[in-house]
C-alpha cells in the first residue's frame, strides 16, 4: 500500500535528486521514496536514549537479540555495493552520502550490539569471550 504525500523540499535537494534519477533512469519521485526507504531504518539503529532505553534496562530476550542482531539485509548488501564501487570506479555524491550515512547506521549497530554483548555476560545471559 502507498500512500501520497506532499512535501516542500529545497531546490537543491529536488534538483539532487532528479540528477540522480537522470543516472539511474527513474524520476525523482522514486529517487528520494527509496532514499527514505534505504535512510529510514537507521532511525531504528540510533543508540541513543531519545530512541531507545538504556539496554540496562531491556528484559533479557531483548538483551539477547541486540546482541546477536545484524544490520538489516537489504541495507548490509548496499553497503557492499557501494563499497564495490567505490574501489572500482568511484562514486558520485549522492552515493557517498548514501555509503557515509550506511557506514553510519553500521557503526551504531556495532556499538549497540556491544553494549548489549557486555550487559549479557554481567547477566550471566552469555559467557564471556575467551581471549
Amino acid at each position: 500500500m502507498t500512500i501520497e504525500v506532499t512535501l516542500q523540499l529545497s531546490n537543491g535537494l529536488v534538483e539532487d535528486a532528479q540528477r540522480l534519477g537522470h543516472a539511474t533512469s527513474k524520476d525523482a519521485s522514486t529517487v528520494l521514496t527509496e532514499a527514505l526507504e534505504q535512510l529510514w531504518p537507521t532511525l531504528e539503529n540510533f543508540a541513543e536514549e531519545a530512541f531507545f532505553p538504556a539496554i540496562s534496562g531491556l528484559e533479557d530476550n531483548e538483551v539477547l537479540q541486540l546482541a546477536t542482531g545484524k544490520m538489516q539485509e537489504s541495507q548490509n548488501a548496499r553497503l557492499g555495493e557501494l563499497q564495490a564501487a567505490d574501489k572500482a570506479q568511484g562514486l558520485s555524491e549522492p552515493e557517498r552520502y548514501e555509503l557515509l550515512a550506511l557506514l553510519q547506521v553500521y557503526q551504531l549497530g556495532q556499538l549497540r550490539k556491544s553494549e548489549a554483548l557486555a550487559e549479557a555476560v554481567t547477566r550471566g545471559l552469555l559467557a564471556p569471550v575467551a581471549q
